[in-house]
């Protein structure tokens, strides 16, 4: 488990949860992944579609979340893609819920 064992160098702290990259877990996968001591988690929001959503539709699927409406919930998004909406959707509903000091 190489990128384990390099975040836990890092960052001082070993890694207690894992996304498979496939968001797909079968009882056996779930059961692997905590015989390895991790407890499997996923996305509960896709806020971009993969980085094929607008930027207004991001901004409305981040938004039910930011807004409180999903505390401890995971949105999974793709800053990669420059050419997306992803980045542009995200601004309004952080300007509407954090300020920094």
């Amino acid at each position: 488990m190489g990128n384990q064992e390099v975040m836990e160098r890092l960052s001082g702290k070993a890694p207690r949860f894992f996304r498979a990259g496939t968001a797909y877990y079968d009882d056996v996968a779930a059961a692997i992944t905590n015989a390895l001591g991790l407890v499997p988690v996923s996305f509960t929001v896709n806020g971009d579609g993969g980085a094929t959503f607008p930027a207004p539709t991001v901004a409305g699927e981040v938004g039910k979340i930011a807004a409180g409406h999903g505390a401890g919930q995971i949105v999974i998004s793709h800053f990669n893609q420059p050419a997306g909406g992803t980045a542009e959707g995200y601004a309004a509903p952080f300007r509407a819920c954090w300020t920094v000091a």
